[in-house]
């Protein structure tokens, strides 16, 4: 069971939502405030939730999210050629999740480390 919600954590189409969450406030001309902030929260979430998942099961999960990612933005996200320049929407949000993906890898090394140097303590 734990490893199914793990799997489900990772499928979270995070790289969708911080740039539903940042376009739409640049539509309502708003700042948006909160957008580094979860998305800091959410690789750290989700790569110490993921320490123990095989790198490959974690490569293609993380390939499913992102691909679910750009579904979505294809629905929900005007292309709009002037906010995502030079490169466009999808690009974007392949940017992000390779940022997204390498946070976690990074996370979920020091979690690993952490972990096993605690358990080697005892």
């Amino acid at each position: 069971m734990k490893r199914f919600i793990k799997s489900i954590l990772s499928l979270f189409p995070v790289p969708f939502l911080f740039h539903f969450y940042e376009f739409n406030c640049h539509l309502a001309r708003q700042q948006a405030d909160f957008l580094f902030q979860v998305f800091l929260v959410f690789i750290i979430v989700v790569g110490i939730s993921s320490r123990n998942i095989k790198l490959p099961l974690f490569i293609g999960l993380n390939f499913i999210m992102t691909v679910i990612s750009l579904i979505f933005g294809y629905f929900f996200i005007d292309d709009d050629g002037g906010w995502f320049k030079p490169f466009g929407r999808d690009a974007a949000i392949v940017f992000v999740s390779i940022i997204y993906i390498l946070g976690q890898l990074i996370i979920r090394l020091f979690s690993r480390l952490v972990h096993t140097n605690s358990r080697s303590n005892k």
